[in-house]
C-alpha cells in the first residue's frame, strides 16, 4: 500500500530579516564573552583554546537552532573539543539536549530486536553503558533480507575506494562480477524508498533501545546501505576497513544489520570493547586527530581480548556506540550487504538530510505524524 506525503518547507540557512536583531544581539553577546575568555585566559593557551572551541560550538549550536545547519567550523570544534576533552563535553552536551528534548512516551517496544518489556530494555541499556555494543540475533527473516538484497542489485550505486582517487563512479553491483571498487553505496533517496527499510525506521523495537540509550527523544540522523565486495585483500581507507572512531553528532547510536551471512572471511564489522566511553582512548591517539589505525596500533593499545569480530547470520543486527573504535573487516572471498541507522540525540554537526519520496509503509507514516522529532531529518516529498 503506497501512501503520499507533501513536501516538506525548506528551511533557509539564513535568519528571516524580522528575526535578525533576535539572533544578532546574543551573537554580539556570545562574541564578546570570546574575546573576554581570551583576554582573561592570556598566559594559559591549552585552556584559552579550548574555551574557545566551547565559544565556535556555542555559537554553531546557536545558528543550527535557527536554521538546522551546522557551520562546518562548529562541526570541527565539536571534533576538536571531543579530542581536547576526552569525550567529556559530549557528556556535558548530551546532558543539556535530554533537558531540552526528554524522552517520548513510546508504544512497547515489540519489533524485529524481541518483545523487550523494561527489563528486556535495561539489560540491553547496560551492556551498551558498560561495552558499548549489544547483538540482537535472528531478528529479520531470508524472505525480508532477500527482498532488499533484489532491489540493491537494481539500483546506480556510487562506487567508491582507494582505488578511485579521481571521484566516485556509477553503477550497478554486480553479484558474481568483478568488482570495480571496495564499496557500492546505494544512494540515501534510494535507500528510503525500499519498504523494508521504512519498516525498520517505525519499528517500535529500535527506536526504543536508541531512546534509552540516548536518553532523549531520537532522530534518524543517517541511513547507509551498502555492499562490500572481495577486492584487493586490503583494507581499504575510502570503505572504513581502518579503525576509527566517529564523531558526527554529539551522541547517537547505531544499528547494523546484516543482510547476507557474514563469516570471518566476508567482512565482519569489528568494535574494541569499552572506548566508546570518555577518557578511554589516550592522549596519544587523540592527538593523531580524526585518522584511521592500523590494527597493530589498536591491539598494542588494548590488547587482544578487547578486539571484537561480529560473524552472524542474516538478520543480525548490532547496537554500537560508534563512538569508540570500530572498523568492517575487508572481505577476502564473498561480499556483505550493510544497511546503517544513526540515531542521534540532536542533527548538530555533519549537514546530511534524507528525501523521502513516497511512503509505502502505513506504520511509518503514522509514526512520523505522531513523533516529528524521530523524523526531522527527513524531507518528505508529498503530505500524508
Amino acid at each position: 500500500m503506497m501512501v503520499s506525503l507533501k513536501k516538506a518547507k525548506a528551511i533557509s540557512s539564513e535568519p528571516k530579516p524580522e528575526r535578525a536583531n533576535l539572533i544578532g544581539r546574543p551573537m554580539a553577546v556570545v562574541r564578546k564573552g570570546v574575546r573576554a575568555l581570551r583576554r582573561m585566559l592570556g598566559p594559559k593557551p591549552a585552556v584559552r583554546e579550548r574555551w574557545c572551541l566551547w565559544g565556535e560550538v556555542l555559537k554553531g549550536a546557536w545558528v543550527h537552532a535557527r536554521s538546522g545547519e551546522t557551520p562546518r567550523s562548529a562541526h570541527a570544534a565539536l571534533i576538536d573539543l571531543f579530542i581536547a576533552s576526552g569525550g567529556r563535553a559530549n557528556d556535558l552536551l548530551s546532558k543539556a539536549v535530554a533537558i531540552i528534548h526528554p524522552p517520548y512516551r513510546l508504544p512497547p517496544a515489540y519489533g524485529v530486536l524481541g518483545k523487550l518489556d523494561n527489563g528486556g530494555l535495561e539489560k540491553v541499556q547496560r551492556q551498551l553503558e558498560t561495552d558499548g555494543y549489544y547483538v540482537f540475533e535472528n531478528c529479520l527473516s531470508e524472505d525480508f533480507c532477500d527482498r532488499i538484497i533484489r532491489q540493491t542489485l537494481a539500483f546506480n550505486c556510487m562506487i567508491t575506494g582507494d582505488n578511485l582517487p579521481g571521484g566516485v563512479v556509477r553503477g550497478r553491483y554486480e553479484r558474481g562480477e568483478t568488482p570495480k571498487a571496495a564499496k557500492y553505496l546505494v544512494t540515501e533517496d534510494d535507500t528510503t524508498d525500499i519498504p523494508e527499510v521504512q519498516e525498520l525506521i517505525s519499528d517500535p523495537s529500535i527506536i526504543a533501545v536508541a531512546q534509552n540509550y540516548l536518553k532523549s527523544k531520537p532522530i534518524f540522523s543517517g541511513i547507509g546501505l551498502w555492499w562490500s565486495p572481495a577486492f584487493s585483500g586490503m583494507a581499504d581507507i575510502e570503505a572504513a576497513q581502518q579503525f576509527h572512531w566517529d564523531m558526527e553528532r554529539i551522541k547517537w547510536i547505531r544499528f547494523f544489520i546484516y543482510l547476507t551471512d557474514v563469516t570471518a572471511e566476508s567482512g565482519p564489522h569489528c568494535f574494541i570493547r569499552g572506548t566508546h566511553k570518555s577518557g578511554a582512548i589516550p592522549d596519544n591517539l587523540l592527538r593523531l586527530g580524526y585518522v584511521r589505525h592500523s590494527d597493530e596500533t589498536i591491539l598494542q593499545t588494548y590488547g587482544r581480548d578487547a578486539f571484537l569480530e561480529f560473524v552472524g547470520r542474516r538478520g543480525t543486527i548490532i547496537a554500537e556506540d560508534s563512538r569508540g573504535f570500530h572498523k568492517g573487516m575487508e572481505p577476502k572471498k564473498g561480499d556483505r550487504l550493510l544497511l546503517a541507522f544513526e540515531l542521534a540525540n540532536t542533527t548538530f554537526g555533519a549537514n546530511k538530510r534524507h528525501l523521502i519520496r513516497n511512503v509505502h509503509v502505513p506504520r511509518f507514516g503514522e509514526f512520523a505524524t505522531r513523533y516529528p522529532r524521530i523524523y526531522s531529518n527527513f524531507d518528505f516529498a508529498l503530505s500524508v
